[in-house]
């Protein structure tokens, strides 16, 4: 054998290894594994834009108030957001567990997004299970448009408002909805609008009066969540926001009025990080579901930024 030929064939060896090592990687990075005694547990994530955690007050938000005086529950009024305070930035560090600076969604256009590297925690759910039924109902159409269109069973894209997003919920929520909805992510975009149109703070009546109304949609929700425990299902209860304000802004960062959310989760035996030690972030949420529910990929676990707030 010529030396020509032998060199041929040394590399055309090579690189069929190097080809099936990074295939073997690849697969590796991508792999999922299910923790068979989570992945039946449910998740309802209410997500209200524009929530200025100072409004959670006994007398304008009631259920809330009192529901953080509940000793399995893990919350924190000062969650932080992006540096970038538009909605897109921030939803988007939710859903996908990583920092704008990888998800590159900076503004509410959503250009130039890397949701294909970076995508949403629903993506592994579908990937993990795709008997979960999945949903999200949102006010503000772009996070379906552009963050949740491929990975969701039920992701309307009409517009519709904050009563609407409660009754849908309400009925993907009844033990009787065929759909039976496991994992629900839900968006009330009012609260944003009054402190736009009015300003974000506890003070100003019509942004009190949407807090309200709010409150009690989480309360009926939630009373709804406690009759499913009641007949054995497994919850996990969220309320979420993604910035807060100052006057009817929320454009600077760095004012702590912005930094002024709510994060926190419910749940009647599991054990959460300890909310006067630990500050969440936007990214915290994507890795608790996960946790949650017992899906375990490590692509995502390699690039996540957040940390799961269960023990």
């Amino acid at each position: 054998m010529n030396n020509s030929l032998t060199l041929f064939l040394i590399t055309l060896i090579l690189s069929i290894y190097a080809c099936e090592k990074n295939q073997k990687s690849n697969h590796t990075e991508n792999t999922t594994t299910i923790d068979a005694e989570k992945i039946n547990r449910k998740i309802l994530i209410i997500g209200i834009d524009g929530f200025r955690s100072d409004a959670m007050t006994k007398d304008i938000t009631p259920f809330m108030y009192n529901l953080i005086q509940n000793n399995n529950i893990y919350y924190n009024l000062n969650h932080n957001t992006e540096g970038i305070t538009y909605s897109g930035p921030n939803w988007s560090s939710m859903l996908t567990g990583v920092h704008m600076n990888k998800h590159n969604v900076l503004d509410n256009s959503f250009n130039n997004d890397n949701y294909q590297d970076y995508p949403s925690f629903f993506h592994y759910i579908e990937q993990a299970d795709e008997n979960i039924n999945k949903a999200s109902i949102v006010n503000w159409i772009p996070i379906n448009e552009y963050t949740l269109s491929d990975d969701v069973d039920v992701v309307p894209l009409e517009s519709i408002n904050d009563f609407e997003v409660f009754e849908y919920a309400k009925n993907l929520l009844e033990n009787n909805n065929k759909l039976n909805t496991d994992v629900l992510f839900l968006q009330f975009d009012e609260l944003d609008i009054s402190g736009h149109n009015f300003g974000f703070n506890s003070l100003i009546p019509e942004y009190i009066s949407t807090a309200s109304t709010l409150d009690t949609y989480a309360q009926e929700l939630f009373n709804i969540i406690e009759n499913r425990r009641a007949n054995g299902e497994d919850w996990l209860y969220f309320i979420i926001s993604d910035h807060g304000g100052e006057g009817t802004s929320h454009s600077d960062a760095s004012d702590p009025n912005i930094n002024k959310t709510i994060f926190f989760s419910e749940h009647p035996e599991l054990i959460f990080k300890a909310s006067c030690c630990y500050v969440s972030s936007q990214v915290d949420l994507a890795p608790t579901i996960l946790d949650f529910i017992g899906i375990s990929n490590l692509q995502f676990e390699k690039n996540t930024d957040g940390i799961s707030i269960l023990e």
